[in-house]
Order: structure tokens, then sequence, then C-alpha cells
């Protein structure tokens, strides 16, 4: 079972706006049950204390990818999105698929770990 919401700290590879949208997208419900999201300015600007926080480092394209910090807490996992563009008519819809497809395995595993108790 789940004690907590998953910290999820998302970045681009600069402030194009993508991060902070995925942050808004997800405190909406029902993802705000499951997730909590910080945007970070960009890769460069990661700090070890925001590292440190997360469960999770979100790149959300290719070029923030090549960016992941070398050094990070073991509680710290990296997952890599391929976001359309900032701007794009699709972002939108891409980051909210890949928050619901997030939470619903969150969701499943929950299932699971009931069922075993």
């Amino acid at each position: 079972m789940y004690k907590r919401r998953a910290r999820l700290l998302v970045v681009a590879v600069d402030d194009d706006g993508r991060a902070r949208m995925v942050r808004d997208l997800a405190l909406q419900p029902p993802l705000s049950e499951w997730l909590e999201v910080r945007p970070a300015p960009s890769m460069r600007d990661v700090r070890p204390e925001d590292l440190a926080w997360a469960d999770l480092l979100v790149a959300v394209d290719a070029a923030a990818a090549v960016q992941f910090p070398g050094k990070r807490p073991v509680n710290c996992c990296l997952k890599r999105w391929q976001l359309p563009a900032s701007g794009s008519p699709d972002v939108e819809a891409a980051a909210a698929t890949a928050l619901h497809c997030m939470v619903g395995g969150m969701r499943m595993l929950s299932r699971l770990d009931a069922e075993e108790a």
C-alpha cells in the first residue's frame, strides 16, 4: 500500500513551460491523490536537495534526458518522456496520458498489495 503520493521532479532542458504544465495537470483529481509534482527551471538547475526529495526525475524530452545528473540519491529513479515541443497542440494531451498511465500503474499495484494483505 502506498503511504504517500509519489514525488516527481519534472524538467525540460530549458524552462519552456512544459514542466509547469505537467505540475498543473497533476494538481487535478484523481492525479493529485497519487502524485506530487514539482517543476525544475532546467536540467542544469536541478539541485541535490531536489533529487533528495524526488522519487522520480522526469525528463520531458531527449535533450533533457541527455543531461540527467550523474550523481543522485538511490531513491531517485530516472524516467524519460518524449513530449511534443512546447506550444504544440498535442503537448497537453501527451502529458496527461503519461501522468494517467503512471497513476494507472500505481492503482494496479495498490490493488495487488491490498489483495496480499
